[in-house]
């Protein structure tokens, strides 16, 4: 008579991340001052597996100049020379290619 055993393990499932919110202060801006963006992202895998996963954050603008700074999630933007509205992005990602982007809208003055 033959006994099998058999093991079934489960990875979880990947939940992508997601950003709950970008602020820019300041906004308005004056042409050429520094805007400090934070980007406010979580990722809800804390009850499986892929809890220690981490978030990766990628910072786009068309004009203007973006600094990077000790923190992922936050940078600086240095306003270009003319007025207008300017788009800047984030996009987050993990590991296991979830991804999210938001974008905010900065009044340069």
């Amino acid at each position: 008579m033959s006994h099998w055993l058999i093991f079934i393990i489960g990875c979880g499932n990947n939940f992508e991340p997601e950003i709950d919110s970008i602020s820019a202060d300041p906004n308005p801006v004056v042409i050429g001052e520094i805007v400090t963006l934070n980007c406010f992202a979580t990722d809800d895998d804390e009850p499986n597996l892929l809890k220690n996963e981490s978030i990766d954050y990628t910072w786009f603008a068309a004009y203007g100049n973006i600094i990077p700074s000790e923190s992922p999630d936050m940078v600086t933007w240095v306003a270009p020379q003319g007025s207008g509205e300017y788009s800047i992005s984030c996009k987050v990602s993990d590991q296991y290619n979830g991804v999210d982007i938001a974008t905010i809208e900065i009044i340069v003055k």
